[in-house]
C-alpha cells in the first residue's frame, strides 16, 4: 500500500477530532502524526490537535516529534 497525501478539511471542527473522523471513515488502522508542543497560551488561543488525540485516541497513533 502506498502513502498519500490528503487535506482533511476541519468544518469548523477540532483539528484532532477532524482527523480522527477522516481516520474512522476511511477505516485506517493507524494514525500517523507530526507532533508540535506550543506554549500554553497559544495552544489555549489555537487548540491543538496533538493533544486532542493524545486525550482521546480512537486508534493506535504514531507520533513523529
Amino acid at each position: 500500500m502506498e502513502a498519500e497525501l490528503v487535506e482533511v478539511p476541519a468544518e469548523g471542527r477540532d483539528a484532532g477530532v477532524a482527523l480522527q473522523a477522516y481516520r474512522e471513515k476511511t477505516k485506517g488502522d493507524l494514525l500517523v502524526m507530526g507532533a508540535f508542543g506550543h506554549s500554553r497560551a497559544r495552544e489555549f488561543v489555537l487548540g491543538g490537535a496533538t493533544r486532542s488525540v493524545l486525550d482521546h485516541p480512537s486508534c493506535p497513533v504514531l507520533l513523529s516529534h
